[in-house]
């Protein structure tokens, strides 16, 4: 079995509630989700169609998929979590990676960057023709997030939602 996590990346530190996953590192705050990877796809794809965040996240919340995925128990976050801690944490610069590997090989590697509230069309990185040029912009907008490193290469962290969620426990408790 191969690492899958996701995670909002954001330089913005804030009051985040203790019951909200969340890790401080180096300047940033990484906030893991539990997704599968066809919702947080069909997220980052949709965001190409909008100039802010505040019009998107406004645009999600008129769709049926918004409500009817709040009910379902398959993951623990889901679109509208998405759009909770965004709106809730007041969130205007960050990023979102969704990484899978199997057998220590990338599989899946998504991202979106958006920065003063601006979508960052340029960072959208999805499994689409439009999309291969953009992973080049990557480090670029993790710079401006302030993120170094590779948090992803903390597999005793991030190699998925639930080790992420038995770390922070551990270290909350």
């Amino acid at each position: 079995m191969g690492q899958k996590i996701c995670a909002i990346l954001t330089n913005e530190k804030s009051q985040y509630n203790k019951d909200l996953v969340h890790f401080f590192e180096e300047s940033i705050v990484i906030i893991p989700l539990d997704l599968n990877g066809s919702t947080i796809e069909y997220f980052i794809k949709e965001a190409d169609s909008f100039n802010t965040i505040k019009e998107y996240l406004q645009y999600l919340k008129t769709l049926p998929i918004y409500e009817t995925q709040a009910n379902s128990s398959d993951y623990e976050h889901n679109i509208k979590s998405i759009v909770d801690i965004i709106e809730t944490y007041e969130l205007k610069t960050f990023s979102i990676r969704y990484y899978t590997e199997w057998a220590d090989i990338p599989d899946d590697d998504f991202y979106i960057a958006i920065v003063n509230g601006e979508i960052k069309r340029d960072s959208i990185v999805l499994e689409d023709e439009k999309y291969i040029g953009n992973s080049n912009n990557r480090e670029k907008y993790n710079n401006l997030i302030g993120l170094n490193s590779s948090w992803i290469a903390n597999e005793n962290r991030y190699f998925n939602y639930n080790h992420a969620k038995k770390e922070y426990t551990k270290n909350i408790g």
